[in-house]
């Protein structure tokens, strides 16, 4: 019996990396997709899927990484287009808007929001016939506001509103696509700004399970929330603008 196949990029670390782990102890094979060669290395090993390397700012990257994946595991039942960034580094100081350089820009619209495009761009037609699920990681930050990363904001209001209507233009097919919302979580990415305990800030266990979840029975067009350990996650539900 063939096994399923995961596609999961930003699946070295945080997030993807539990999201894998996850998958992984459920039988399905994973393709762990990023830039952090030693941390996917690893983690390939330890669950005996692949590392392939990807960067997904990068069309022709994110094609030869989809290439190496369905001509060593097979064509993806599930994806995850969960890499993403904010604006500045770890531990740097954010920046007013005016201070954000093009290059600072550049660089998290290429990752936060063309690489999702990528991800659509090349695995939606490669899954049309076999059908699956693509599950894209936005966060709360595209339903409110990070006021001290306003790129970042912008860019997961981006995605939601992206991985809602390629969906609504996708209904019907086999290809479910939907958008998980994270609140505060405990990845390399966070800022101790949002680190006190008035954030309540989540394991990325917690996290991966829905999305996990949205993987396996998650409806296309799905935008779901989740915000707290201590409380159930919910449906956003998000006026249609006609």
């Amino acid at each position: 019996m063939k096994k399923n196949i995961a596609f999961i990029t930003g699946g070295a670390t945080g997030i993807g990396a539990r999201v894998s782990e996850k998958l992984a102890s459920q039988g399905v094979r994973v393709a762990i997709c990023d830039v952090n060669e030693k941390s996917g290395k690893e983690l390939a090993r330890k669950l005996e899927g692949k590392f392939i390397y990807c960067d997904v700012s990068n069309l022709g990257s994110v094609e030869n990484a989809a290439k190496i994946c369905v001509d060593n595991l097979g064509i993806p039942d599930f994806v995850h287009l969960n890499a993403g960034i904010m604006t500045v580094p770890t531990g740097d100081p954010f920046l007013a808007i005016e201070d954000v350089s093009e290059d600072q820009y550049e660089r998290i619209v290429g990752i936060n929001l063309s690489g999702v495009f990528h991800g659509l761009k090349t695995l939606l037609p490669t899954m049309r016939k076999q059908g699956g699920c693509i599950t894209i990681t936005a966060s709360t930050a595209g339903l409110s506001v990070v006021p001290l990363d306003p790129m970042y904001t912008a860019t997961k209001y981006g995605l939601i509103g992206l991985g809602r209507a390629v969906a609504a233009a996708n209904e019907g097919s086999r290809v479910r696509i939907n958008v998980i919302c994270p609140g505060v979580t405990d990845t390399q990415i966070v800022p101790d700004q949002y680190k006190g305990p008035e954030f309540s800030m989540m394991a990325t266990d917690v996290i991966a399970a829905e999305i996990t979840d949205l993987l396996f029975n998650g409806s296309n067009g799905e935008v779901r929330v989740k915000v707290r350990t201590d409380l159930p996650a919910f449906k956003a539900e998000i006026p249609d603008l006609n």
